[in-house]
């Protein structure tokens, strides 16, 4: 084993690596990795804003191939994963095997065939993004990947403001349509209220709870992705329109609890030296398995929902019980 090897895998261990009969080191993974959300790492990456403007490019052409569901999520996660990279301060080599993974699995998808044209980028071009959102927000459609899928738009463009064009956007905004709408009028909930955005952090150690409660079926990777895009909505400054999403959620995460897959679901222990996505070896791992688009978005999509929301987990036993899970969340989709 090289020094470098040693240093990589001496970091694993203290990122959260499971090792059977070791006890966890929950604080390692709420290190300064993934404080700075909004820090860019130093010098070039190999995953970063040109991921960034293909999965917007691969997005907007979701709609017209009449497969908005799968195809969001495949650009959804080419979106995600530099968002990951970049707030979880990943190195180098791990970027690298991620870009593996995203070439073998995702970005061979014609929708990244080409890119859009050269246009004057129009920051209001937005709004009508958000207008569309707020048109459908108080439903879940498709598992809630109305919410999921504009979201991480919203936040790739906000990172990347000279892909505001119109034809882009334009492309954009036929996704978000093709979920539809919500019918009539708000109907009261019957169900008593559960946790709101009003406290952020309450929020998200209610997302972790009912993470936690979620029994398989991609329910509890579900719970993340969509609290998550009602979390980065709110912190983008758009409260209310966050806000008139959450019942939508509650309704979510009431379902997730029961676990449509009755068991189905359930793993193993993590076996011994499992990695996590914060390590080159995970992805190394990764690109070995012959899975469909689908499946591999969930393995860029939930790890970064999961870290993204766990460095504000301030409850000790909370983050002790997060960790336990994060082979599960990683395992199966």
């Amino acid at each position: 084993m090289t020094r470098s090897d040693a240093i990589v895998r001496r970091q694993l261990l203290k990122a959260g690596l499971i090792v059977a009969g070791m006890p966890f080191c929950p604080e390692a993974l709420f290190d300064r990795r993934a404080t700075a959300d909004d820090e860019k790492p130093a010098g070039d990456t190999p995953i970063g804003p040109r991921e960034i403007v293909k999965g917007l490019d691969g997005m907007s052409r979701v709609a017209e191939t009449g497969n908005t569901f799968g195809l969001g999520h495949n650009a959804a996660a080419v979106i995600s994963s530099a968002f990951f990279c970049r707030e979880q301060k990943l190195d180098a080599d791990t970027q690298k095997e991620i870009l593996a993974f995203l070439d073998a699995r995702l970005l061979k998808n014609p929708i990244y065939a080409a890119g859009r044209p050269k246009e004057a980028a129009d920051p209001k071009l937005t709004e009508g993004l958000l207008e569309d959102l707020d048109a459908g927000i108080a439903t879940l459609r498709g598992k809630g990947h109305n919410i999921i899928f504009a979201v991480t738009c919203l936040k790739a463009l906000r990172a990347v403001p000279e892909a505001v064009t119109p034809e882009r956007v334009d492309g954009l905004r036929k996704m978000v349509r093709s979920f539809g709408k919500t019918r009539g009028g708000a109907e009261e909930d019957p169900e008593p209220q559960l946790v709101g955005l009003d406290d952020e952090q309450k929020f998200i150690h209610f997302i972790f709870e009912e993470f936690l409660k979620a029994a398989g079926d991609g329910f509890d990777g579900h719970v993340l992705t969509i609290g998550h895009a009602l979390v980065e909505l709110h912190r983008m400054g758009h409260k209310e329109l966050a806000r008139k999403g959450v019942p939508a959620y509650w309704e979510w995460c009431r379902g997730s609890r029961a676990g449509a897959d009755e068991g189905r679901g359930e793993v193993p222990p993590a076996p011994p030296r499992a990695s996590t996505p914060l390590g080159r070896e995970y992805w190394a791992s990764q690109v070995k398995h012959r899975i469909g688009e689908i499946v591999s978005s969930h393995r860029v999509k939930y790890p970064y929902s999961f870290y993204a929301l766990a460095k504000d987990v301030k409850d000790e036993d909370l983050k002790k019980r997060i960790l336990a899970k994060v082979y599960r969340l990683t395992a199966t989709n």
